[in-house]
């Protein structure tokens, strides 16, 4: 049997890195600062992702080596550490990411096993999970890519059945109404503001161009399970977002939090029995969908750190490799700190910082596409994901100085630490590299 991934799989791990913990957690806060309008900025934030995916897939052909974001700041800056603080910042982020996928996972699990999520099996179960998923990822490349296709198919299953049957309660049985007090209830430019807020519902795309060597059929098979992937994943999003804030008040959302779309779904229907059953079908779609995004992002972020340390710009730890092929300190390293951010419970500053984080890359690497010309691309697409980027990051800025100024602060302390940091190795670095050279003119 092929250790390659073939479409079937690259899909399945980009929609599971897509649709992950975000639709559950980041939802409530769409719906707070859009309204009704809450799925024009998924569908805003889709066209994003899109755009940039195809940036991603372009420059990637181009440069024809793996690596992502960071390879291409690395190229084209020729700055080590700017190279490194991008690599670095990646890594953190999808930690955060990754945390709160377990985070999500332990709530619905220990919700439906004891009633509540507000216990130590939460965070039992959160680690867990990424104690499995370590695991699975350590066995080689095969078996993560067919552990995805399952958890895929079932959580796209039951989010699309719940999106279908939104749709029929809302249209044909008129147990809903749609935009009451308007779609802008919240103003025209909510839906841009509450890009900023669910953008790390989108950056799972990218993990697919840090080693495209295990995809079969190399970057064609890559770049079309970017677009079927992103595509996939918008079209639900939009669906699950405009059923959700037309069946659930903001208020509603707010105060359900994580099992915002369970309680949704079981609003749908007027039998208690089936709305007990509606619930626990979404609650097993959110465990389904967090373990599907932890797995993909496993897989990805591993190999970013591969990347990243074969370029020097890591510890070397991080470079070696299992006789599978598998980055083994990179995949346990990186668990190892996902489980203990998830044990913290506290995870809203990590994900906003990941949010504001992949805005910047992500307009960083359209920006690099649609500057070059020796690409074989069309510099109008890379062109709509700049614009895209730019102009909902300062309205996400000012969204959070206007209404939690201290999330910002933990921000900046994030990328402060991150900027120590590589300054620190890279010093560390120099001073090596000159002790062996002495020690060579000796």
């Amino acid at each position: 049997m092929s250790e390659q991934l073939g479409l079937r799989e690259v899909v399945a791990m980009g929609v599971g890195g897509l649709i992950g913990g975000g639709i559950f957690a980041v939802l409530g806060v769409a719906a707070e600062i859009a309204g009704n309008a809450a799925f024009l900025a998924y569908l805003f934030a889709g066209g994003i992702a899109m755009a940039s995916g195809y940036s991603y897939a372009r420059l990637t052909a181009h440069l024809d080596e793996e690596g992502g974001s960071f390879t291409f700041i690395e190229h084209y800056t020729g700055n080590e550490n700017v190279a490194g603080l991008v690599g670095w910042t990646l890594i953190v982020g999808y930690v955060g990411t990754m945390a709160m996928y377990a985070f999500a996972f332990g709530s619905f699990a220990a919700d439906l096993l004891v009633g509540t999520s507000g216990t130590w099996l939460r965070e039992a179960l959160s680690a867990g999970i990424v104690v499995v998923f370590t695991g699975i990822n350590l066995l080689g490349v095969r078996e993560s890519g067919e552990s995805q296709d399952i958890l895929v198919y079932v959580k796209v299953t039951i989010l699309l059945a719940f999106g279908l049957v939104g749709l029929w309660t809302i249209f044909v049985g008129h147990r809903a109404q749609p935009f009451v007090g308007g779609i802008f209830s919240k103003g025209v430019i909510a839906p841009i503001v509450g890009i900023g807020a669910i953008f790390v519902s989108f950056e799972g795309f990218q993990l697919l161009s840090y080693e495209y060597t295990d995809i079969e059929g190399g970057v064609d098979t890559m770049e079309k399970g970017i677009y079927l992937s992103i595509a996939i994943s918008t079209v639900i999003y939009v669906l699950v977002a405009f059923v959700t804030t037309t069946v659930l008040s903001p208020e509603q959302i707010l105060q359900s939090k994580e099992t915002v779309l369970a309680v949704a779904a079981s609003m749908l229907f007027a039998d208690p029995l089936i709305q007990r059953v509606a619930f626990v079908l979404v609650a097993i779609a959110a465990m389904f969908s967090t373990t599907s995004a932890i797995n993909a992002t496993l897989f990805g972020t591993a190999r970013l750190a591969h990347k990243v340390a074969s370029e020097d710009a890591l510890p070397q730890l991080f470079s070696f490799r299992n006789k599978n092929g598998v980055p083994t300190w990179s995949l346990v390293i990186i668990a190892g700190l996902t489980t203990i951010f998830t044990a913290l419970g506290t995870l809203e500053e990590i994900t906003s910082f990941a949010s504001i984080a992949f805005a910047l890359i992500f307009g960083t690497v359209n920006y690099i596409c649609l500057r070059d010309a020796d690409i074989d691309r069309s510099p109008v697409i890379p062109g709509i994901g700049l614009v895209g980027t730019v102009a909902f990051f300062p309205l996400i800025l000012w969204h959070y100085l206007r209404t939690q100024p201290t999330m910002l602060y933990y921000v900046g302390g994030i990328f402060l630490a991150i900027v120590v940091l590589e300054l620190i190795y890279s010093e560390r670095r120099r001073l090596e590299s000159s002790l062996a050279f002495g020690l060579r003119n000796r």
